[in-house]
């Protein structure tokens, strides 16, 4: 288990920074699913099967939709849409290319890049590139 600066007396996640803002309501990562179309949890299930093959780590699930994939931090969010899912991942540069459909610059050397998806045929090559750079870039240090 790598070493965090701050664990929240209150909920037990851990982070980076100390006293990171954050929900102290971690729910079950089902229950994002019941209401959605069964095809969304085989997605995300594929989503995450891909992701483990990356390395360790680990899952925090905070309403009202957001799937957390942490290891030293936040690496990949998963959002759970009505009939999609928003891929959330890190890079040290902006790519303003399609399929990205948001880019946000959120720190000096880190853009979050928005990917939806609906299908696995969503899940293509460059996205599994992506997805395994931001794993990379969190792991580096």
């Amino acid at each position: 288990m790598p070493f965090f600066m701050w664990k929240c007396p209150t909920c037990g996640r851990s982070f980076k920074n100390a006293n990171q803002y954050h929900t102290c309501i971690l729910i079950r990562k089902e229950d994002l699913f019941l209401k959605r179309p069964p095809e969304l949890k085989k997605l995300c299930d594929r989503v995450l099967a891909l992701v483990g093959s990356f390395g360790p780590y680990r899952e925090e699930t905070v309403r009202p939709d957001v799937i957390f994939l942490k290891t030293k931090s936040t690496f990949m969010a998963i959002k759970v849409k009505k009939d999609h899912l928003d891929i959330e991942f890190f890079l040290d540069h902006v790519e303003d290319v399609p399929p990205v459909s948001k880019f946000l610059q959120t720190s000096k050397h880190r853009v979050a890049h928005i990917v939806p998806i609906d299908s696995t045929e969503d899940i293509t090559p460059q996205l599994k590139k992506w997805m395994r750079y931001s794993f990379d870039l969190i792991n580096q240090k």
